[in-house]
């Protein structure tokens, strides 16, 4: 009986490394090596990237597979030690976290913008508004509107960038208006 070639003998020693055994072997090895239990996931994870990048430079003849692999383990134990020991954690005080919801200011001006853009869609034509409204808060998208309308697509186009222009139009005249009402006062 002849000797494997070294394609084959790599085949199985693929077939060796690569499996749920070795996977609980190298979690052993690094619990062994130290590597606290809340990383040891992570540097296994590291150890197996290593050994799929450099598992075309392996040779079988140099060694058992998981000697190999062994190897690549307490490489990736001595680099997490290390970064470990250059590892620094400040600790500071708590610090208090704002309320992130909106005081009665904010709602207001909130309720006061979404009402004035609502008004300021509903004063654009009807045929602008339609392409407006299907496209951009409904989702629908410029061929579909297109084919219901039974328009040409570039037409649909053409209105979306009127109801728009003319949005800008609208919304600048009513902030033109409110600043203008705000410095002359009440009459």
């Amino acid at each position: 009986m002849g000797r494997l070639s070294n394609e084959d003998e790599r085949a199985a020693a693929h077939a060796r490394l690569f499996c749920p055994a070795q996977v609980r072997a190298v979690l052993g090895w690094l619990r062994r090596l130290g590597v606290p239990r809340c990383h040891r996931t992570d540097v296994a994870g590291q150890v197996w990237l290593n050994a799929w990048e450099s598992w075309p430079r392996f040779d079988p003849k140099r060694g058992r597979p998981e000697r190999w692999l062994n190897a690549i383990t307490v490489h990736a134990a001595s680099h997490y030690h290390e970064r470990m020991r250059h590892r620094r954690e400040e600790l500071v005080e708590r610090i208090d976290v704002a309320d992130p919801a909106p005081d009665a200011a904010a709602a207001m001006e909130f309720d006061s913008i979404r009402t004035g853009t609502i008004d300021a869609v509903n004063a654009l034509d009807p045929k602008l508004r339609f392409v407006l409204v299907a496209h951009d808060l409904n989702g629908v998208s410029m061929a579909q509107i297109a084919e219901e309308a039974g328009l040409p697509l570039s037409v649909i186009y053409k209105r979306r960038t009127k109801a728009i222009g003319a949005l800008r139009d609208i919304i600048g005249l009513r902030e033109n208006a409110e600043d203008f009402a705000r410095r002359v006062g009440p009459q």
